[in-house]
C-alpha cells in the first residue's frame, strides 16, 4: 500500500471518528440539550470535516451527521423515519453546508498544494543551479543532474547515458545491463530519446517499464537520457514530481550545453591562438633569422673566396663574426623552442634546493661578451637560503632578464643583481638604468612577441619578443610571480619571487654533503 492510498484512507477513518465522536457527545447530553442545539453540534462537526479534509471524507462526514441525528435525536428515536418534516430542511442545511465548504477547502487546498509545489519546484531548480556552479567537469554535473531527477521521483538514478561524442545528437550506445536487460526499458529509452518526452511509469508512454525515463534535451539538440529506478514504496511518482522532472531536466540539459559551447569555444580559442603562434613563429624565423644567416653566409664566403688575400685580423674578425651570429640563431630558435613548451604546458619543473648563486654565475658565464659593455653589480647576501628550483630554467630567467637589459640600455650603463628573502621566499631582481618601462605597460611587455621601443641610438633589437613570455612561464611554473617596477635610479627593475617550497630539505643537505 503506498503513501497516498493510506493518506485517503487516514481521511475517511478521521470523518468517521469525527462524527463518532460528536454523536457520542451528544448522547452523554441529550437531556440537557435542545433538539436544535444538537443539530448544531453536528453542524460543527460537518464543518470541522469540511474544513480539515477533501471533498470525499467531507460528504461522508455530512452523510453520517445526518443519519446519526436523525437516528438517535429525532423523533422517533433510533428509527430513520422523520414525524416532523422540518426536521428535512436541516438535514438540506447540513448537506448544503458540506458541500460548500468541502468546494471552499478543496480550492484553498489545491491552491495551497499548488504553492508548495511551485516553491519545492523553484527550490530544487535554485539547488540544481547553485550546485552545477560549483562544479567544473561535465562528468560531475551529469552525475549532480542525475541525483537531482532521482530525488525528484523518489528513486534511484542508474544510468545516464548521454549521445554518442562527435555528433550533437547522436544516438547513444544503449547498455545491457541492469534495469536495460528489460525490453520495455530499452523501448522507453529510445522513444524518450527519440521524442524528447519522458518515459516509463506515471506518463502516457511505456507505462509498463520497470524505471522513469528523463530526457535531457536542450533548446538546440538532444543530450542524453537519465534512468531512474522508482523506490518499492512509490512505484509510480505523482504528477508533481514528474513536473519538478521535466523541468530539472531542462535547466540541467541547458547547463550542460553551456558547458559544451563553453569547451568549444576555448578549444576554438586554442585553435586561434595556436594558429597565431605558428604564424608569429614563422614570420620571426623568416624576418629574424635572415640577419644572422646572411651575416654567416657572407662572412663564409669572404673567408671561402678570399681566404689567401684576407690578413690573419680579418680572419678573425670574420670567424669570430660567424660564431656571434651562430650564438643569436640559437638563442633566437631556443626562445621559440621554449615558447612552444610553456604553450603546451611541457614544462616540467623539477626542484632541488640549490643556492641562488650558482645559478646566477652560469649565466653570467654564458652572457660574459654581452655584458662586456655593462658594468655588473650583485647583492646576494651571505645568509640567503637555498631555494627550491629547477636550476637550468632558473638559469634561463636569468639570461633571459640579464640579456633584455643589455639590449635596451645604452652601453655603459651598470646592470645591478639582488636577491633578499621575503614573505616565505626570495625575491630576485635585475634592474638596468635605461629608458625604462612605458607607462601602462607593465603587463603587456610580458605578452607574446610584445616589442618594446627600439633604443635611442638606433640600433635595432632583434628577437622575437619572447623573452620576457618564458621567464613568466617559468616562474609560474615554479609556484612564484614576475613583474617590473621603476627602478630607483631610473630604468626598470624586474622581480621575480619564488616560494621557499619544495623537497625535504635535510634530503638536499645530505647530497650536499655527500658531495
Amino acid at each position: 500500500m503506498d503513501g497516498r492510498r493510506w493518506a485517503q484512507q487516514r481521511e475517511y477513518l478521521g470523518a468517521v471518528g469525527t462524527i463518532a465522536l460528536a454523536a457520542l457527545l451528544c448522547l452523554l447530553l441529550r437531556a440537557r440539550l435542545q433538539i436544535t442545539d444538537i443539530g448544531m453540534l453536528f453542524l460543527l462537526a460537518v464543518v470541522f470535516a469540511a474544513g480539515r479534509w477533501h471533498r470525499g471524507p467531507a460528504l461522508l462526514a455530512t452523510l453520517l451527521a445526518i443519519a446519526a441525528f436523525d437516528y438517535g435525536f429525532v423523533p422517533p428515536y433510533y428509527t430513520f423515519g422523520v414525524s416532523d418534516k422540518a426536521y428535512f430542511l436541516t438535514f438540506a442545511v447540513m448537506l448544503v453546508v458540506a458541500l460548500v465548504m468541502g468546494r471552499l477547502t478543496a480550492r484553498i487546498r489545491e491552491q495551497a498544494e499548488h504553492a508548495e509545489e511551485r516553491e519545492r519546484r523553484a527550490t530544487a531548480a535554485y539547488n540544481l543551479t547553485r550546485d552545477l556552479a560549483d562544479v567544473e567537469s561535465r562528468s560531475e554535473q551529469v552525475a549532480l543532474i542525475a541525483r537531482y531527477l532521482a530525488d525528484a521521483l523518489g528513486g534511484e538514478a542508474t544510468h545516464t547515458i548521454l549521445a554518442s561524442p562527435g555528433d550533437e545528437g547522436g544516438v547513444p550506445a544503449w547498455p545491457s545491463d541492469g534495469v536495460f536487460a528489460h525490453v520495455a526499458v530499452r523501448v522507453a529509452a529510445i522513444w524518450a530519446f527519440e521524442h524528447g518526452e519522458a518515459a516509463g511509469p506515471g506518463t502516457d508512454q511505456c507505462a509498463e517499464a520497470e524505471a522513469c525515463i528523463v530526457p535531457l534535451t536542450s533548446p538546440t539538440h538532444r543530450v542524453g537520457v537519465v534512468v531512474v529506478r522508482p523506490a518499492p514504496t512509490n512505484p509510480v511518482p505523482s504528477g508533481s514530481a514528474w513536473a519538478t522532472a521535466r523541468a530539472l531536466a531542462g535547466q540541467g540539459a541547458a547547463a550542460l550545453e553551456r558547458t559544451s559551447l563553453a569547451d568549444r569555444h576555448a578549444e576554438a580559442r586554442m585553435e586561434i591562438e595556436a594558429e597565431r603562434l605558428r604564424t608569429a613563429l614563422l614570420s620571426s624565423l623568416s624576418h629574424d633569422l635572415r640577419t644572422p644567416l646572411a651575416t654567416i653566409e657572407g662572412a663564409a664566403s669572404t673567408l671561402l673566396r678570399d681566404s689567401a688575400a684576407l690578413p690573419p685580423q680579418a680572419h678573425a674578425e670574420l670567424a669570430e663574426t660567424i660564431v656571434e651570429e651562430s650564438h643569436r640563431m640559437t638563442r633566437l630558435v631556443g626562445n621559440l623552442l621554449d615558447m612552444v613548451r610553456v604553450e603546451a604546458g611541457g614544462l616540467a619543473v623539477k626542484k632541488s634546493w640549490q643556492p641562488l648563486e650558482e645559478t646566477l654565475g652560469v649565466a653570467l658565464l654564458r652572457l660574459e661578451e654581452q655584458l662586456k659593455g655593462h658594468p655588473l653589480v650583485t647583492h646576494l647576501p651571505n645568509d640567503l637560503p637555498l631555494v627550491p628550483i629547477d636550476e637550468l630554467l632558473v638559469e634561463q630567467v636569468f639570461l633571459n632578464l640579464l640579456e633584455n637589459a643589455v639590449k635596451y640600455t645604452p652601453a655603459g650603463t651598470p646592470i645591478e643583481v639582488s636577491a633578499w628573502a621575503e614573505n616565505g621566499g626570495v625575491v630576485v631582481e635585475v634592474a638596468d638604468h635605461g629608458p625604462g618601462i612605458p607607462a601602462g605597460a607593465e603587463r603587456e611587455i610580458f605578452r607574446k612577441f610584445y616589442r618594446a621601443a627600439q633604443p635611442e641610438d638606433g640600433a635595432r633589437v632583434g628577437g622575437a619578443g619572447l623573452g620576457l613570455t618564458i621567464c613568466e612561464g617559468i616562474v609560474v611554473a615554479h609556484g612564484g610571480r614576475i613583474w617590473v617596477e621603476p627602478g630607483a635610479g631610473g630604468g626598470a627593475a624586474f622581480r621575480f619571487a619564488l616560494p621557499l617550497e619544495g623537497p625535504p630539505l635535510g634530503a638536499a643537505l645530505t647530497d650536499v654533503v655527500g658531495d
